[in-house]
């Protein structure tokens, strides 16, 4: 079973459809992520996925079941979104902003049980960052401040984990620390990680299944091995990959890329 399941969906910002007549699954207990160049589509799809857009047509399924016939609270209880670069209040301690997680199980009057301190503690501790529980969030790094919000998302309980770009802005330690804690989570925890990601290098070595998107439609989808080929990677991004397997054949890297010929005239022409 798909844990969502997205059919002939469009979304546009005012006349403009950024995507149309959409059809896409996303497998269950799977990392999942979507790849393709900047304003094809990738966050608006998460952000309407995520309800924060409506789109003009269409349907979304969650667990098998239509987004419009639930709840908030109850879509929160079953799926954890995490925007690009979140912002949080100055002064704001990493225990409190983990607590947030726990928000869909509370009354409208009532405030943390012992249950949701115990659960907000485990967040930090499958995170590793149980020993800045005390620290306010700003005076993080940004590695760290990326798994203060993650554990936020534990928290919530989830079986679904929804990511736009959690490696944005951070040094490639940072990024490979976070992909891994994130490869950690659906493994051992066997939650589902759905991710915009860039780095094409990043999502084909973590990523169990991949999805290209160009002006809103989707071009590939599939295990990396199947779907990472020079010749979707010209259509995907214009470019002309050199691609090679890595030590233990499970998935493919791009070794070296120029532009593609294609694009390279249009661009020419383009110059004139």
């Amino acid at each position: 079973m798909e844990a969502i399941n997205i059919k002939d969906l469009d979304v546009a910002y005012e006349q403009r459809y950024i995507i149309k007549n959409m059809n896409l699954e996303i497998p269950k207990g799977k990392i999942t992520m979507i790849i393709g160049s900047n304003g094809c589509g990738k966050s608006t799809l998460l952000k309407t996925i995520a309800r924060i857009i409506t789109p003009k047509k269409g349907e979304i399924r969650l667990n098998g079941v239509s987004i419009k016939e639930q709840a908030p609270k109850d879509i929160a209880k079953k799926m954890a979104v995490l925007p690009q670069s979140p912002t949080v209040p100055s002064g704001l301690l990493v225990k409190e902003l983990v607590s947030y997680g726990r928000f869909p199980y509370q009354s409208a009057m009532g405030g943390l049980k012992q249950e949701d301190i115990d659960k907000v503690q485990k967040a930090m501790e499958d995170t590793g960052i149980i020993e800045f529980a005390n620290r306010p969030v700003d005076s993080l790094s940004g590695g760290q401040r990326q798994r203060a919000w993650i554990a936020m998302a534990l928290a919530q309980e989830t079986e679904i984990l929804v990511l736009d770009e959690p490696t944005t802005y951070l040094d490639m330690a940072h990024q490979l620390e976070i992909l891994l804690l994130l490869q950690k989570l659906n493994k051992e925890q066997n939650r589902t990680i759905i991710m915009v990601l860039h780095e094409l290098n990043n999502a084909t070595k973590f990523a169990d299944y991949l999805i290209g998107v160009k002006e809103g439609e989707v071009i590939f989808k599939g295990e990396p091995l199947e779907v990472i080929t020079k010749e979707n990677l010209q259509k995907l991004y214009g470019i002309d990959a050199k691609l090679q397997l890595d030590e233990t054949n499970s998935y493919p890297i791009c070794v070296d890329f120029n532009i593609g010929r294609e694009d390279s005239k249009e661009r020419n022409e383009y110059a004139k």
